[in-house]
């Protein structure tokens, strides 16, 4: 017996994004989906964002600083896009081999950006696009 999928629909934002909506038994999971940054260097040069991004981009406001988890609004200094932006070190007390993770979400309204700093680590993966660097090669999701 196959398993059942779970239906899913597309709702327009009026600012032009799509979110898709999957409907389970418990609470929808809801993908949203940003405009792409396609005029950002990061774009097609992930390579940027390796090691401390500080040449290329400027911290604009810092919204969350503790020792496992920061988050802030960066923009790009070559075209002034924004990206809000987490980084999380998932501590390992067994055996100390703590994991860090950054992801940047490209944003264009005030609206994306309130949304984005009401999300937690795990819901913040259901924004598109997101850059992920997490000491290995960065990766675009959503791209």
């Amino acid at each position: 017996m196959l398993p059942e999928i779970a239906p899913t629909n597309f709702n327009r934002i009026p600012d032009g994004t799509t979110e898709r909506i999957t409907v389970t038994d418990g609470e929808p999971t809801r993908i949203v989906k940003l405009r792409h940054p396609t005029q950002c260097i990061l774009w097609q040069h992930l390579e940027r964002v390796a090691g401390k991004f500080a040449g290329f981009l400027e911290e604009v406001e810092a919204y969350e600083d503790t020792s496992h988890l920061t988050r802030s609004l960066y923009k790009c200094l070559e075209c002034g896009q924004l990206y809000f932006h987490e980084w999380y070190e998932w501590v390992d007390w067994k055996d100390g081999n703590d994991k860090q993770y950054s992801t940047l979400v490209p944003v264009q309204t005030p609206e994306e950006i309130a949304a984005l700093k009401q999300t937690n680590v795990f819901t913040l993966m259901t924004y598109f696009p997101r850059l992920h660097f997490d000491g290995g090669k960065p990766e675009w999701k959503g791209k």
